[in-house]
C-alpha cells in the first residue's frame, strides 16, 4: 500500500467536498435573497427561512471540512509501528486509515474505511502493533499490516 498516494488521495476528496460545499453556498444564496421588488407570496417568505437554515448548515459543514483538511495535510503519514493518526492498518476483516473519518471506499484494490481519533473503534486500537489483537463491537480483530 503506498500510504503517500491514499493521503494524496484522501486529501483530495477532502478538496472536492469543500468545493460541493461551496456551490451548495453559492446556490443557497440565491434562494434566500429575495427581491422586495417583486411580489412576495407568504410561501414565498418560509422557503426563504428554509434556504437560510440550509445555507447555515452548509456553512458550518464547510467550517468543519476546511478544519479537517488541514488537520490532514498537516497529518504525518511517515511509516508507523503501532497503530495512531497516520497510520494504516490492515486486518483479515477491513483496512483503516486512522487519523480522518471517511465512509468506506476502494484504493489500490482495498476496502478502506477511514477513522478518527475520536471514533469509538480506536481507542480499543490504539498502541497496538502488527500481531495483536483488539475487539469492538463483538468483532475480534488481528492487526496484519501496520505502515
Amino acid at each position: 500500500m503506498n500510504k503517500q498516494l491514499l493521503h494524496h488521495h484522501l486529501i483530495q476528496s477532502q478538496e472536492e467536498i469543500i468545493q460541493d460545499l461551496r456551490e451548495k453556498i453559492t446556490s443557497s444564496n440565491g434562494m434566500v435573497d429575495i427581491d422586495e421588488t417583486d411580489t412576495i407570496d407568504p410561501e414565498d417568505l418560509s422557503h426563504q427561512t428554509e434556504s437560510g437554515e440550509m445555507k447555515h448548515l452548509f456553512e458550518k459543514k464547510l467550517f468543519r471540512a476546511e478544519v479537517e483538511l488541514e488537520q490532514l495535510k498537516n497529518m504525518n503519514v511517515e511509516p508507523k509501528t503501532s497503530v495512531e493518526a497516520g497510520a494504516f492498518v490492515s486486518t483479515e476483516k477491513f483496512h483503516f486509515f486512522v487519523g480522518h473519518a471517511t465512509m468506506p471506499f476502494d484504493f489500490e484494490g482495498k476496502h478502506i474505511i477511514g477513522i478518527s481519533v475520536d471514533s469509538p473503534i480506536f481507542p480499543t486500537m490504539k498502541g497496538k502493533g502488527h500481531g495483536d489483537s483488539f475487539s469492538h463491537a463483538g468483532n475480534d480483530y488481528t492487526i496484519l499490516e501496520i505502515n
